[in-house]
């Protein structure tokens, strides 16, 4: 004879018999409302209501954008009992509203999105590690498109007619509230009609339009910040390591070997050509100027640096296999380290030539980053550390390098630097825009011109072509009150002067 065991109490007992634990048994709530969906609902209404004063309106992007930004880390902040701010957290996001409250652009955004989920992440996990904070704010980003739809489901889920009954229920929510609601409108549609104090008061002078369009700007507000209001912002990790990959067809011992001696014996042959002619003196064969040679190879030369690195990489697994590999993958680095050098000189001689440009600054930035980056490989190669080691390295020199650049004014740079050559072309650095004011209004004089460019420009030519300055508070940036304030100081001196 078999013994029936059942495997726990059923629900409906456990529920009916709270009274001999000491408490009820309750479903656990909902991550969205576990800190009280009152307050919560408070904050959402606060954010759309300060995002309507801060983006509203024709007006552009400045300050505005760093108000914002705090006010959704304020939000999102814990709200149990006993929590209290997190000063680790208040730092960071101070960081990371430095430099949009410089200058807004494209890289001081990204810095302020990437520090308001790092310090929403710290907020919640101040005592995690590094590696935990990195997934927590990567595992917050990634789920925030999830979470935006997310008051659709639920409001779906808790719809009346849904489940059994509803319909009935719908049926008797009409029979209760039809006559109040129907009597009362008569009756004050009646009331309004005798009273015209009343009725002047309640008069509306609407435009429809911008009435429906801030009504769609105020929903897509509300969604966008919905996840912050609720968040929930459970700890998750970085993988431990980077999961395992095969060798890439064609790597071993042998081909990298081969591969290796090969390879420095051309780069040595590029590097000797360019010792000679770049610091030795030699000279260009006939027909090609310095000018052509910087321009043909400088970017070339970079991305032999970026495929050597690749290549580094690739090859990692084979290291020990041969007592000369390593030795050669050194020799290898060293010399493509060389290269970005050799590269940079080209491009100053080219910059020489013909003027600094976005471009030809940004490649310069690139250089020295692909540079770093070739030492950090050959350090990992040294040391044996693995791939991701290498890998979160040469992102923070990255970061740290993008943060310090979005605090340098590269218009002013750009036009310090050619304003410096005999022939300038001035149509080019008056589309740099309202940045580059400092140094034409304190060098511009008659006469320049140069390849492209217009003859006759005198310094304050070039502000009409700048635009109105910033008229409202939340287009305020410190950049852009330091260039207005110039131009606005050189504009009277040449209007005292009459120039």
């Amino acid at each position: 004879m078999q013994t029936m065991t059942l495997r726990g109490v059923p629900r409906s007992i456990a529920r009916d018999a709270w009274w001999l634990e000491g408490g009820p048994v309750t479903k656990d709530p909902a991550p969205g409302a576990r800190a009280g969906r009152g307050p919560r609902l408070a904050w959402l209404a606060g954010l759309v209501l300060l995002g309507d004063v801060l983006f509203w309106g024709p007006q552009g992007v400045g300050v505005s954008a760093a108000i914002f930004a705090f006010a959704l880390l304020i939000a999102a902040l814990p709200r149990a009992q006993g929590a209290r701010p997190s000063l680790s957290a208040l730092g960071l996001m101070g960081l990371a509203l430095l430099p949009v409250m410089e200058h807004v652009q494209f890289l001081s955004l990204a810095v302020l999105l990437l520090g308001l989920l790092a310090a929403i992440a710290v907020a919640h996990h101040p005592r995690a590690s590094l590696e935990a904070l990195a997934g927590t704010a990567l595992s917050f980003a990634l789920r925030y498109p999830e979470r935006l739809v997310a008051p659709f489901r639920q409001a779906h889920l808790a719809a009346p007619w849904r489940g059994p009954g509803g319909a009935a229920g719908l049926r008797q929510a009409a029979r209760t509230w039809a006559l109040p609601l129907g009597g009362t409108l008569v009756f004050a549609s009646l009331v309004m009609e005798a009273n015209p104090v009343l009725l002047r008061l309640l008069q509306l002078d609407l435009d429809l339009e911008t009435l429906a369009l801030r009504s769609l700007f105020w929903l897509g507000l509300a969604l966008m910040v919905t996840p912050f209001a609720f968040a929930y912002v459970p700890q998750a990790a970085l993988p431990g390591s980077l999961p395992a990959r095969p060798v890439p067809f064609g790597i071993n011992a042998a081909s990298v070997l081969r591969a290796l001696v090969a390879f420095n014996l051309v780069i040595g042959v590029q590097m000797a050509t360019d010792l000679t002619i770049l610091v030795g003196g030699a000279a260009l064969p006939q027909g090609i100027t310095y000018a052509v040679y910087a321009h043909g190879g400088a970017y070339p030369l970079l991305a032999t640096a970026l495929l050597a690195g690749l290549f580094a990489l690739a090859a990692r697994p084979v290291l020990g296999e041969h007592r000369l590999i390593r030795p050669l993958m050194l020799l290898w680095l060293g010399q493509n380290i060389a290269l970005c050098g050799s590269a940079a000189l080209r491009l100053d001689l080219y910059v020489e030539a013909y003027g600094l440009t976005y471009l030809r600054l940004y490649a310069f930035i690139w250089m020295g980053l692909v540079a770093v980056g070739l030492v950090l490989t050959a350090w990992q190669a040294i040391r044996g550390h693995d791939t991701r080691w290498l890998l979160l390295r040469a992102g923070a020199v990255a970061g740290v390098t993008l943060y310090a650049c979005a605090f340098v004014n590269f218009a002013e740079a750009i036009a310090r630097t050619n304003l410096a050559r005999d022939t300038v072309d001035m149509a080019y650095l008056c589309d740099l825009g309202p940045m580059a004011a400092g140094p034409i209004m304190a060098r511009g004089r008659p006469g320049y011109g140069g390849p492209g460019g217009r003859q006759g420009y005198r310094r304050t030519d070039c502000a009409a072509l700048w635009g109105q300055p910033a008229e409202t508070w939340q287009e305020w940036g410190f950049r852009k009150w330091r260039v207005q304030r110039y131009v606005s100081q050189a504009q009277a001196e040449a209007r005292k002067s009459g120039r």
